[in-house]
């Protein structure tokens, strides 16, 4: 258990005594114990409060636009979690009828894995799935392609309008 920063103690009860909420005898010992248990935070906790005017204290928010710090433990975690699906993906991607329509799909569901959880070697994976994208579009049929939505996206995402463009004018042919 930590000591109560009484510096930042001294703020919090002002600051409630200014909105003319001041803090009851009864509940300033409940009031003090929370305030400790955010340990080195303490005056964080209150600048926070004060800045924003709550009436509690609460744990540290991130700032918006700001990502929260993960830890090793977490960041590990992550990759295990990443390296897990990437081998259920794979063992799909054997197991799936070998049509045109159904590898891209899966195309489609790499690309949002790879947008979703970037890391240093997402461009040379998206290159690499770009060869891939195009290699099955050759093979499928166009029509079926601007039908499912995620796939006619991925097809102006990774070529642009003119590779739409050329799909939509194999189906007009």
């Amino acid at each position: 258990m930590y000591e109560l920063d009484q510096e930042a103690w001294d703020r919090w009860k002002a600051f409630r005594k200014a909105l003319k909420k001041p803090i009851r005898e009864v509940s300033e010992n409940a009031a003090k114990l929370k305030l400790s248990r955010f340990g080195p935070n303490q005056a964080a906790v209150v600048d926070q409060s004060i800045a924003q005017g709550w009436q509690g204290l609460f744990e540290i928010k991130a700032v918006k636009g700001e990502k929260p710090v993960k830890s090793e433990k977490q960041i590990e975690a992550d990759r295990q979690a990443m390296a897990d699906a990437n081998a259920r993906c794979e063992r799909y991607w054997d197991n799936l009828e070998p049509t045109a329509i159904n590898r891209l799909k899966l195309c489609e569901a790499l690309w949002a894995r790879y947008t979703v959880n970037p890391d240093p070697d997402t461009p040379e994976r998206l290159k690499w799935l770009r060869d891939v994208i195009a290699l099955h579009l050759r093979e499928a049929n166009a029509k079926d392609v601007l039908c499912e939505p995620g796939l006619s996206t991925m097809v102006f995402v990774f070529f642009g309008e003119r590779g739409y463009m050329r799909l939509k004018n194999r189906v007009t042919v």
